[in-house]
């Protein structure tokens, strides 16, 4: 099994937090957000050989990356160029009921999204030509593993066994953000789906 350092966990927590204050978040904000006093968010940036330095749970952990991921979508989005007509370039995420949980001009930031909350992506009603749709193979195997991740018939203990690897690094497996993903093979994706479906026929 793969397993994260303190090391690791450490220098992924910085460059998260690091994100965020960028954003204007401050410490106070950081400790908020998880849970813990502001002098507990500084012990986990501390290098792990020294005094009082802390690891951050992973739950915590994936609440700031989620946090700071969003932050990095959003600056993105408004980089879209101006020349050009936003509304063809719209792609919409629905969830339950129809609730619009997004609009963004990326389709890999709707597919993602969709894939993480039980929804479905679809061009925009003004975007008639689809642009920018085709999402490479690598891209596909991470939607369809957050689909089955995140469609409630598969915990994340499933996910950390079939991904082989730890409560750390379980939810970077297929990540949006390509500089924290851990890209997951077809068989992980094919098992994925197998133990979805055994389930789902359980239930049903």
């Amino acid at each position: 099994m793969r397993t994260a350092s303190h090391q690791e966990i450490r220098d992924h927590y910085v460059a998260v937090r690091d994100i965020l204050k960028r954003a204007g978040w401050d410490s106070h904000r950081i400790a908020c957000e998880i849970g813990v006093a502001r002098q507990t968010s500084y012990q986990y940036g501390f290098k792990p050989e020294t005094r009082g330095s802390r690891v951050i749970p992973p739950d915590k952990l994936d609440r700031l990356r989620d946090f700071a991921t969003d932050i990095e979508a959003e600056l993105r989005e408004l980089g879209f160029p101006a020349f050009l007509p936003r509304a063809e370039h719209m792609w919409v995420v629905f969830g339950a009921g129809l609730k619009l949980l997004l609009q963004t001009t990326s389709p890999w930031r709707a597919a993602w999204h969709a894939a993480r909350h039980c929804g479905v992506a679809m061009p925009g009603k003004n975007n008639v030509m689809h642009r920018s749709r085709t999402l490479s193979d690598n891209d596909e195997l991470c939607v369809e593993w957050l689909g089955f991740r995140h469609g409630g018939l598969v915990t994340k203990e499933d996910a950390m066994f079939i991904s082989d690897v730890d409560e750390f690094l379980v939810e970077r497996v297929g990540h949006e953000h390509a500089g924290w993903r851990i890209q997951p093979s077809a068989d992980q994706v094919q098992r994925m789906r197998e133990l979805h479906e055994r389930r789902f026929l359980d239930a049903a």
